[in-house]
């Protein structure tokens, strides 16, 4: 066997080189694997986000247009008309017995697109017709729900008797006391 320079032999190089090869397939192998994990990783980790985003512009940015209010049956095309609030009336009710009075506060409702100008011309006369009606009942007869209900429609007639043209559309009472 030849000796190099530094003493060594050529099957000593040889084995050198064999050594040195199998590091590198070892180191290539071990490289292929690390590729292998970090595609492991990376893959899914792109699919998590993906669907991230996806789920993000869905529920965030979509059209808001595809967004539907369900209405209550019979409220869909109802616009409410103008409201008037009435001051307080007290008065005396029809009793034979005993003394009983009624205090009431109330809104009246009136047509979309009705003048509201002539309604408050006509306040003395509206309130005049509120009081006759509320001064001839008992309050045996408004003291119940079914009395106020009854009330409230006997006054929507007469008010609309007075302006025609079925303007009030609802009475409702802010404040009811019957003593």
């Amino acid at each position: 066997m030849a000796d190099d320079k530094n003493g060594k032999t050529n099957k000593e190089l040889g084995n050198v080189d064999e050594e040195m090869s199998t590091i590198s397939q070892i180191e290539a192998s071990n490289k292929k694997g690390g590729k292998k994990k970090l595609l492991f990783i990376i893959v899914p980790l792109l699919l998590i986000l993906g669907g991230g985003g996806f789920a993000a512009y869905h529920f965030l940015l979509a059209k808001k247009s595809k967004t539907t209010v369900n209405k209550p049956a019979g409220l869909s095309n109802v616009q409410p008309g103008p409201m008037i609030k009435l001051k307080s009336f007290l008065t005396n009710l029809a009793n034979t017995n005993r003394t009983a009075y009624v205090k009431v506060s109330m809104s009246i409702e009136l047509k979309p697109g009705s003048n509201v100008g002539i309604f408050k011309q006509l306040t003395p006369k509206v309130r005049n017709r509120i009081i006759m009606i509320l001064s001839s009942k008992t309050s045996k007869e408004i003291d119940s729900p079914q009395g106020q209900l009854s009330l409230r429609h006997q006054i929507a007639r007469s008010l609309n008797q007075l302006l025609g043209d079925d303007t009030v559309t609802g009475v409702y009472f802010n404040n009811y006391l019957v003593q």
